[in-house]
């Protein structure tokens, strides 16, 4: 079964049935082909969807989830967001190239509802070996790309979910979708 565009889905239900259906590197083939206006499509399709348990990131406590990701922006739009429960905190960074300019965006993670959000703001006080060190948010070139942000994240499928950008609590015309590894 081929994984259809989300602009070419009437509802949520007919795109997760297809990523449920597909395997990893089929999904993962799907999400690198998604341009911007196929990640508003299906943020916009999951608007009503079914509840996004915090769950769905993490694993057991010091375990590492790793999170595939595709975003909107114009270049350098493959990025992995990294999950772990440290003591008990769900944090989270961004791996990706530009990391040494951008540093690693560091954040946490809370239920909003049925949606997660992923909070830059408030930060992960507890470093976790795996990861880079902390390092603000709102310092350097980092105030720029996740300074004053928050992710606003909804379930697509069983392996997919769709997140938007959000800065002081304003919307970016800025989207995401991340794919589970390892489902």
């Amino acid at each position: 079964m081929t994984i259809p565009s989300p602009t070419e889905c009437v509802t949520l239900a007919a795109l997760a049935q297809a990523l449920d259906t597909a395997d990893h590197s089929a999904r993962m083939a799907w999400l690198a082909d998604l341009s911007r206006k196929e990640l508003r499509a299906m943020y916009e399709l999951a608007e009503d969807g079914p509840e996004l348990p915090l769950s769905h990131f993490h694993s057991a406590a010091g375990e590492v989830v790793i999170h595939h990701g595709q975003n909107s922006l114009p270049a350098f739009n493959s990025f992995q967001k990294r999950v772990v429960d440290n003591k008990g905190t769900l944090q989270g960074y961004n791996h990706q190239t530009l990391s040494w300019f951008t540093g690693p965006g560091h954040f946490t993670l809370r239920q909003d509802g049925t949606e997660v959000i992923f909070d830059y703001v408030t930060e992960p006080v507890e470093p976790f070996d795996a990861f880079p060190p902390l390092k603000s948010n709102t310092s350097g070139m980092s105030t720029l790309v996740y300074g004053h942000m928050i992710d606003r994240v909804r379930r697509v499928s069983e392996h997919t979910v769709i997140g938007k950008a959000f800065k002081k609590d304003k919307p970016m015309t800025a989207w995401f979708a991340l794919i589970k590894e390892g489902d």
